[in-house]
């Protein structure tokens, strides 16, 4: 199963459940003769409510005895030690009631949970990628860098109204590059954003392996890559690179993006002229092209060696 099934399925079982805790309180509750004669009676004060309202007549006494039979039996409830609440399904997600889908389109809890899952498949634990938490003290010019990681938190929860399309952090290892980028992945992901997070070996890996795909299992593969609302891919420039795959693969993904205004973040340890030499000029001139493209240079000494 690919990310998406796996998260639908996820979303399923937290439906059941609920659903299921539900049906039992409310078989514990009707075990009470009061509580049970007022739920028959709430029942078929609804079918009479309802035929009075088809037939156009007033239900308005009608409803008035429902209301006070609910009073009294959420009070009858409530002396047994039963919250009239849990005889109700208590779903994770109140918008989508736990079906992962509005009106058609992807609830935020099933891309959170998508995205959750693209993460894990990578190999990588969440747990322990960091979030924006304000504490930049580690930095040598802390004010600076939290205007940047401010910046960088706004443009997360903005990617429909920005130009930019492309995120390139630069820097030398340590200097805090994949910090900032999972910080824009965990954001993304608790905010509800489709993503879809790797490091450049990984992508290197699904790239051969849609590479030598059958047809019918390339659309899986491909598709995390084209479609999520951000890329991104963690230390470019350390993967092995193969002919044509890599470059190949890396281009079309880009273009692709660019061309429906997808976001791309991308860390490397490379510099300009060093993309430019180990990517070619395809690559070089879409990651740095001038109105759809940000380019981040982080200076300064290796952190993890500073602590």
């Amino acid at each position: 199963m690919n990310a998406k099934q796996i998260a639908e399925k996820t979303i399923l079982k937290r439906k059941l459940y609920a659903e299921e805790v539900a049906d039992r309180n409310v078989t514990a509750a009707l075990k009470d003769e009061e509580v049970k004669c007022l739920f028959v009676k709430c029942k078929k004060l609804v079918v009479e409510i309802a035929k009075i309202d088809v037939a156009g007549g007033d239900s308005k006494d009608k409803r008035k005895e429902y209301n006070e039979a609910r009073e009294l039996m959420a009070d009858v409830l409530k002396s047994i030690g039963i919250d009239k609440a849990t005889l109700r399904p208590q779903y994770t997600c109140t918008k989508c009631k736990d079906m992962g889908y509005v009106g058609g389109r992807m609830c935020e809890c099933l891309k959170r949970e998508i995205s959750q899952e693209r993460v894990r498949q990578s190999g990588i634990d969440i747990s322990g990628m960091a979030k924006f938490d304000g504490d930049y003290s580690v930095f040598k010019s802390s004010a600076k860098v939290k205007t940047l990681y401010d910046s960088m938190k706004k443009f997360v929860e903005g990617i429909e109204n920005t130009v930019i399309d492309n995120v390139l952090i630069l820097g030398n290892t340590g200097v805090g590059k994949t910090h900032l980028m999972e910080c824009m992945a965990t954001h993304a992901i608790m905010i509800g954003r489709d993503i879809k997070y790797t490091t450049a070996f990984n992508f290197n890996q699904d790239m051969l392996k849609f590479h030598c795909a059958k047809m019918e299992d390339k659309t899986d593969i491909m598709d995390e890559y084209l479609k999520c609302d951000i890329l991104f891919i963690d230390d470019l420039g350390t993967e092995n690179k193969i002919n044509n795959v890599t470059d190949e693969y890396l281009y079309s993904i880009i273009n692709e993006r660019m061309q429906n205004h997808k976001k791309i973040v991308i860390t490397t340890n490379l510099d300009f002229g060093q993309i430019q030499d180990v990517y070619g000029e395809r690559i070089f001139s879409r990651l740095m092209h001038k109105k759809h493209s940000l380019k981040i240079n982080f200076e300064g000494e290796d952190l993890r060696l500073k602590k």
